[in-house]
This record gives structure tokens, C-alpha cells and sequence, in this order.
């Protein structure tokens, strides 16, 4: 069982009672003196201080989330390079229980702020040929390293002795010949060369930490637009409406993930599950994981403790092993 947003708003009120480890953090607050959460469709995280140092608190809102960060903290454990910001897994960090009063605990996912200021601010204090020879430092020791970052962008680097290092690498991955932050760097480039038409400005359009679109009202939150659907949440549950606010999949779900290649993770009460954009399964939700890969268009599924392979339409290829 994965917790909630709420759950973790209030373990960061009672962290005494609520972690395992960190009993002594305190998350920053807002102007209304509550933590300060900033969510995508598959990770919520809070800024904390603890023992005078700054860090990123996050914790996955599903089952194949946390499998990533679990792989991923794993390989990057056992990487000491300068552009690494410490990235660690603590297993069974957060405590809590549910309605019926059973206990649970789930793992979260700490990394350190590196003192310095974000790639927006640079913009305005660095010259640009120092930006652009920072990116490319980057870019050849990630691609040395056979890292993908595969999230990058302006929110997710920080300018810190001279240098520019990544965060968040939930959705990172690895192994020689990766090329899926060219992209990303070359928008980044863009935005550093200088202008002489106009003042500078910044234009991310996959910025996942959005607060709620003036023009999807009526749901507690909202994700970006996948294919023509939004994931949003209301109090029913997870669904999907399109861009002009009308529900094309009702909010049924625990949770769901934003649409990829026609396919969107979701989870139930029963387990989790795939389904097309009409919001049919292609699997059931009957699986302790589903993680679907749409650049392979293959799906990893977990059941029982052993996995197996499935193809784009629910086919299985391998046995559970």
C-alpha cells in the first residue's frame, strides 16, 4: 500500500512520530505556515532542514515509482562524480496507519541541496559564455558516465561553485549510448544565448510543478497535457478530462499516470493496472507493480514477488520469474 499526499503532509507536521530517521527535520512552510509540497503525477516532495543542511524530501505516489528510485539509488550509490548531488534511499523512512489501524511504512528519497542558486537566477548573474561551457561539462560527464538525466531542465539544476548540477534523478537511466537529454540541453542552450530583442526570459512548458491551471477548475490538482488528456485528482479519485475540462476516463483510481503513447499506470484498491486512452484495461488491476516502458513499448509487471514482460496490447512474453 502506497501513501498519500495527505499522509505525507502530516508526517512532515509530526516528524518525531512519523520517520524513522529524520525525526529531527523541519519542512520549510508556506505564508499559511504548512509545508511546502510540490507534486508530479508520480512523486510529491517538501524542502526540509536537517542538522543545519538543506535537502529535498521526496516519496513516490505508486508502487512502480518506488521500484525506480530503488534501482536508481542503487547505481547512483555507487557513483562518486562532481556532478553527483548525494541521491539515498531510506527504506521504511515514513510510518503511518491506515483507517482500519494497520501499520505501514514506505520508503522515501533524500537528496542534498547544494548551496548555490537556481539555473533562472544564474541567467540573470553569470555571462552566458559560462553557462554554455558549464552545460557542456555536464553534458560530457553525464554521457562519460552512460547517465541519462532524462528530466532536465531549468527547475532541476542548480548553479553551485561554478558549475551546474543536476536533481532529481527518479526518472534516470543508465548504460552506454544514451542520448535522451540531448534534447534538454539544447533548449537549455537556448535559453542562455544572449538576446539583443528582447530582455531574457524563460519558457520550460514541461514544468511538472505547476500549481493548478486557472482553466481546470473544479479538481484539488492537475497535471500537464499527455496526448490531449490531463490527469487530475478530485475527491472521487484519479481521472482524465481533456483540454477543454470535459471527463473523458472518470476519477475512479487511487492514482494514475499521465498518458504515454496511448497508455497511462493506474491503481486501484485491487492493485495496479494499464489502460488505453477510452480507459479500458489492457491489464487488469490485479499487480503489485505495473512499469511501462513506452519508448520499448514493453511493460514490466510484478506479481507474488516475481516479474514478467508484457507487450503493447496485454500480451505476456515471459513467464513470471
Amino acid at each position: 500500500m502506497t501513501p498519500t499526499l495527505a499522509t505525507f503532509m502530516r508526517a512532515l507536521l509530526t516528524p518525531e512520530s512519523s520517520f524513522a530517521t529524520l525525526a529531527g527535520l523541519r519542512a520549510v512552510a508556506g505564508s499559511d505556515g504548512l509545508p511546502v509540497l510540490r507534486r508530479t503525477t508520480r512523486f510529491v516532495e517538501a524542502e526540509i532542514l536537517l542538522h543545519d543542511a538543506r535537502w529535498l524530501l521526496s516519496m513516490p505516489l505508486n508502487a512502480a515509482a518506488a521500484a525506480r528510485i530503488e534501482r536508481t539509488a542503487s547505481r547512483l550509490g555507487r557513483m562518486r562524480a562532481p556532478w553527483l548531488a548525494p541521491y539515498r534511499l531510506l527504506p521504511a523512512e515514513l510510518r503511518w496507519s491506515d483507517a482500519a489501524g494497520t501499520q505501514h511504512t514506505a520508503d522515501l528519497v533524500l537528496q542534498a541541496l547544494p548551496a548555490g542558486i537556481g539555473f533562472a537566477e544564474a541567467l540573470r548573474s553569470e555571462p552566458a559564455e559560462r553557462l554554455l561551457a558549464a552545460l557542456d561539462t555536464l553534458e560530457n560527464e553525464l554521457r562519460e558516465a552512460g547517465v541519462a538525466h532524462n528530466n532536465l531542465k531549468a527547475e532541476n539544476l542548480c548553479w553551485s561553485g561554478g558549475r551546474l548540477l543536476p536533481l532529481r534523478y527518479h526518472d534516470a537511466a543508465f548504460g552506454a549510448g544514451h542520448d535522451a537529454d540531448a534534447t534538454a540541453f539544447e533548449a537549455l542552450r537556448e535559453s542562455v544565448a544572449p538576446r539583443t530583442s528582447a530582455p531574457l526570459e524563460m519558457h520550460d512548458v514541461a514544468a511538472d510543478y505547476d500549481a493548478l491551471p486557472a482553466e481546470l477548475t473544479g479538481h484539488l490538482w492537475a497535471s500537464h497535457t499527455f496526448e490531449g488528456l490531463i490527469c487530475v485528482e478530485d475527491e472521487t479519485g484519479y481521472g482524465f478530462v481533456d483540454t477543454h475540462n470535459r471527463t473523458v476516463i472518470p476519477a475512479r483510481f487511487r492514482w494514475a499516470g499521465d498518458f504515454r503513447e496511448g497508455r497511462a499506470e493506474v491503481e486501484t484498491d485491487t492493485g495496479m493496472g494499464l489502460i488505453d486512452r477510452t480507459g479500458a484495461y489492457i491489464l487488469p488491476p490485479e499487480y503489485e507493480i505495473v512499469d511501462y516502458d513506452p519508448a520499448e513499448s514493453r511493460i514490466r509487471v510484478r506479481r507474488d514477488g516475481k516479474w514478467a514482460t508484457f507487450d503493447y496490447t496485454g500480451r505476456r512474453l515471459t513467464p513470471f520469474a
